[in-house]
């Protein structure tokens, strides 16, 4: 079996566990359907409470004369943080900018300044300032983003489970602990211990599916731009 499984493969382990008989997402008797309402709440859900890698995404954009905001991407949930990039000037952009701070940039007396501030506001990607008509380069634009599509039906991603071949995009066995929790939930049941197991599997893989840094007690940001910390270890000749 694949690292992800398929929902019918799911939800029927889960409805062994629980005791009960699933036989496909067609069936229309209560139990079926409450437990994909469950799987669909849950898939849903846990999007929000880790940036898996599996749904990490790279918007890139050009920006157009005279063009301020820009529509985000159909399947965006929310952006990583820190990957907001001007690679044309080599230089990461400054936000998100408060609606305050975006009022003072729109309406105060102002210097002009290179570096580009964004904020996020009416489902678009408003950055400023805005491009000129006159004298326009396009500058291109790039980050990441955590789609909202964690089901797989063939090769088209979508947000929901509608058929028993669809893929979710998640470890079954966490997906299983969660819709059980679910089920507990929706049924008025005591939840004590399918919640210790869900969050026990949650803490089991968080940040598993990426790795972890040597964390230090003195971190020291590196610069973006060329400095010392650009030359490679190594021994230089000095002399003639």
């Amino acid at each position: 079996m694949s690292a992800y499984w398929s929902a019918a493969d799911i939800l029927k382990q889960t409805a062994s566990e629980l005791g009960l008989t699933f036989t496909s997402i067609s069936d229309t008797t209560v139990i079926s359907k409450q437990l994909l309402a469950a799987l669909n709440s849950a898939g849903n859900e846990m999007l929000l409470y880790y940036p898996y890698e599996q749904f990490a995404t790279e918007w890139p954009f050009t920006t157009q004369a005279g063009v301020g905001a820009y529509d985000l991407p159909s399947d965006w949930k929310y952006f990583r943080d820190n990957t907001q990039w001007d690679r044309t000037n080599h230089w990461p952009m400054l936000g998100p900018k408060s609606p305050q701070e975006w009022a003072w940039l729109k309406g105060g007396l102002i210097a002009s300044f290179p570096r580009t501030r964004y904020r996020v506001i009416n489902n678009q990607f408003n950055i400023w300032p805005v491009p000129p008509t006159v004298n326009f380069t396009p500058f291109n634009m790039a980050m990441e983003y955590i789609r909202s599509t964690w089901v797989l039906q063939g090769v088209s991603p979508k947000e929901m489970v509608t058929q028993d071949g669809d893929i979710c995009q998640y470890d079954p066995w966490l997906l299983i602990k969660y819709i059980k929790l679910k089920f507990y939930q929706l049924k008025n049941f005591d939840t004590t211990s399918v919640e210790k197991d869900f969050m026990r599997m949650f803490d089991t893989l968080f940040g598993k599916d990426v790795g972890a840094p040597v964390l230090s007690m003195t971190p020291v940001i590196t610069p973006v731009f060329i400095g010392p910390q650009s030359i490679p270890d190594g021994n230089w000749n000095t002399g003639p």
